[in-house]
Formats: C-alpha cells, structure tokens, sequence
C-alpha cells in the first residue's frame, strides 16, 4: 500500500495527537505546513484526535477484548476433544 504525503501528515498529527507525543506533533504540524495543509485543516485534524482521546480507556479495553474474542471464535476449530466448552455437533 502506498499513501500519498498528505495522508501521511494527517496521520501522524492524529497519532502524535492521541498519544501525546508533543515533539512528534511538532515535526507533523510543522511537515503538514510545508505540504500545504491549512492550519484549519490541521485544527480539525487535531479536534477530532481529541475528541477520540477523551473517550474513557475501559471503553477501548472492552472493545479490545471482544474483538478478540470475536477472532478466536473465527479460528477456533471445534473437535470432540477440545476443552472449550461450545456445543458440537
């Protein structure tokens, strides 16, 4: 897969954004700048990485931990001597 160089910035503003990497969000701002992206752009970029950020960590954990769920169910092959616990047929 390749991404052109603007998708590359907003991602790395969005990333440095969420993660509160200051010295990253510095480069990226700085990057998408000299690439031509508005600072409205990148304040919007930036308000919807907050908005992200302040979604409660236990939400994130659960969603984790269903979708992992989710795929060891997909990859789980049932057979008569597994200790699962699900219904065979």
């Amino acid at each position: 897969m390749s991404l052109d160089q603007r998708t590359i910035a907003v991602t790395q503003i969005s990333a440095a954004a969420a993660c509160n990497a200051l010295a990253a969000l510095r480069l990226a701002v700085t990057e998408a700048l000299t690439l031509g992206i508005s600072s409205e752009e990148i304040q919007e970029i930036l308000a919807l990485a907050k908005d992200i950020q302040q979604q409660p960590i236990s939400h994130v954990t659960h969603m984790i931990d269903q979708l992992f769920r989710e795929q060891k169910k997909k990859t789980h092959e049932q057979s008569a001597h597994c200790d699962c616990g699900g219904h065979h047929a």
